[in-house]
């Protein structure tokens, strides 16, 4: 698929959300993960455009504030990128303790 019709793609999403139709953010991320496959056999042009798509995905989830993993573990686990953090630490048990 050509970078024109993902970035259609990409103002219909948009308009959904401005709609408040949350229902869409699944296409959202489908449309992230095409994009980003799209963008590793790209070149010229073409490759330039879907980084500015891709680019604009990325600041259209922070917009309306799409769940983000990452953000999550780093706000309640804010050490656990240190060397000797202890992937432990972030399970169920060691968070509530132990039955």
């Amino acid at each position: 698929m050509n970078s024109d019709a993902l970035n259609e793609q990409y103002q219909k999403l948009y308009q959904e959300l401005e709609n408040d139709n949350y229902e869409a953010e699944q296409d959202v991320y489908d449309l992230e993960q095409q994009v980003s496959e799209e963008l590793s056999y790209a070149f010229g042009k073409e490759k330039h455009a879907l980084q500015s798509l891709l680019h604009k995905i990325k600041s259209m989830k922070k917009e309306f504030d799409f769940y983000d993993e990452e953000a999550e573990l780093d706000m309640m686990f804010p050490n656990r990128h240190d060397e000797g953090f202890d992937e432990d630490d972030m399970s169920y048990d060691s968070v509530f303790g132990d039955d």
